[in-house]
């Protein structure tokens, strides 16, 4: 029984003890840093994901915005236009042009001709909007007070209200997963002299995956576009 008394065995127990618990600790680091690894990597994937989608709705609302500048221009010229006798440089639809002639053929008087013609940029500004827009993503216009593109008898002095709704769903394939965001606008009156950001209002931006939806609304996006 003496090699119980032994301090040469009793060091061997305790280095073999102390290797078993450093391996013990090392594999749960390993572990532990696998799954970090892991988790890292996915929250990376969903960040660039996310900024992939949200740099396109920002792109969409930028077309918006440049459209309806670059509308207010366009209508100004028209009018312009109208007014001297020139239809054919105004940039609009013969159709269109023919109906604004043949109301200004029927109106007397300079007073009620200034206020057709004050009434006439708003709506060749609102026709020039939704045509732009259009232009850049095909059939994002899904709700609009009138026809503008296509009752051209708006264009007489019918009062409309002016306004329409622009909706786009951009969709983003990462690794098999599908991941979309949703962006509804509201314009109203685009042809007024308000900033840009008063004349759109956001009514959604959600982002969302399959087969899971959740809520991100707009006050989880920082920042319009000047």
């Amino acid at each position: 029984m003496k090699w119980l008394k032994s301090e040469r065995g009793s060091s061997s127990v305790l280095v073999a003890l102390v290797l078993i618990v450093l391996v013990v600790f090392s594999v749960l680091a390993v572990t532990t840093s696998a799954a970090n690894l892991r988790l890292a990597r996915k929250n990376a994937d969903t960040v660039k994901a996310y900024y992939s989608l949200d740099s396109e709705g920002e792109r969409f609302l930028n077309v918006i915005y440049n459209s309806i500048a670059l509308a207010r221009e366009k209508a100004a010229y028209a009018v312009k236009s109208v007014t001297e006798g020139k239809f054919s440089s105004a940039g609009l639809p013969g159709d269109i042009s023919e109906i604004i002639e043949a109301t200004l053929g029927g109106i007397r008087g300079e007073k009620a001709r200034n206020e057709y013609l004050d009434g006439l940029y708003p709506k060749l500004a609102t026709y020039f909007a939704i045509s732009l827009i259009q232009e850049a993503y095909p059939g994002c216009v899904y709700s609009k007070h009138a026809d503008y593109e296509r009752n051209i008898h708006i264009y007489s002095n019918i009062q409309e209200d002016l306004g329409f709704s622009v909706r786009k769903t951009f969709i983003l394939d990462y690794e098999g997963a599908l991941r979309y965001l949703n962006v509804d606008v509201e314009i109203t009156d685009p042809g007024s002299d308000r900033d840009l950001d008063e004349v759109c209002r956001i009514l959604e931006w959600r982002l969302w995956q399959d087969p899971f939806e959740y809520g991100n609304e707009i006050d989880l996006w920082e920042g319009i576009p000047e």
